[in-house]
């Protein structure tokens, strides 16, 4: 796990890099914000992915929040006696995840689209001083840590880039590299937990990584 971070950017790069990456909330993860027909993201297409794993919909996993999506919420909803609406809000998020701690993964196959993909040695970390240090929970671009952001080196991963992770058994999880570490460096990614036991657990994984955009 990483325990040493690079000293922060200027205020200023931090800020037009914020607000050039964050402003439409194109790579926001699922239960980062209410979902609804019509809108478009990485946090829409984690969506499709968990609703497909729970058997409310056979439709190809594309970010796009259309009538389909709309209707298999729609049926999600009245499974599980919440108001059905069709807008993901708070409640429809922890039902279809639970109270998960760590990032949610699945049985998704490979994107058909990605810019590039490499071997990745994985690890996890937590916030708060145990792992993240002085900047506590807080990530490199200034966001919460949280489970499905990514720390990587900026050379060989873009910070704000969206990533598809294919894990040895099968498994996979989307995420977002907002962060990096000192320890991170060249082919190697840490993934964030809620807990500094579930990062222990994790352990030291080899990992496929998707940068999807």
């Amino acid at each position: 796990m990483k325990n040493i971070k690079k000293l922060v950017a200027s205020a200023l790069v931090a800020s037009v890099v914020a607000a050039n990456i964050w402003t439409p909330l194109a790579f926001a993860a699922l239960g980062d914000q209410a979902l609804k027909a019509g809108m478009n993201g990485q946090d829409v297409q984690e969506l499709q992915v968990r609703l497909a794993d729970l058997g409310y919909s056979d439709v190809t996993p594309d970010g796009v929040f259309g009538e389909t999506t709309e209707q298999a919420i729609i049926h999600f909803q009245n499974a599980k006696n919440l108001t059905a609406d069709g807008v993901v809000g708070e409640e429809t998020v922890q039902n279809l995840l639970g109270n998960r701690s760590t990032p949610a993964v699945s049985r998704g196959i490979a994107p058909g689209r990605y810019k590039a993909a490499m071997d990745i040695k994985a690890t996890a970390y937590a916030p708060g001083p145990h792992d993240n240090g002085q900047w506590g929970n807080l990530t490199y671009m200034g966001t919460q840590v949280r489970p499905g952001v990514i720390a990587v080196d900026p050379r060989v991963i873009p910070l704000g880039s969206r990533l598809f992770i294919q894990f040895a058994d099968g498994s996979s999880m989307y995420g977002v590299a907002e962060d990096t570490g000192g320890a991170i460096k060249g082919n190697r990614i840490d993934i964030a937990m809620q807990s500094v036991d579930h990062a222990y657990e994790f352990g030291v994984q080899n990992v496929k990584v998707y940068i999807l955009g």
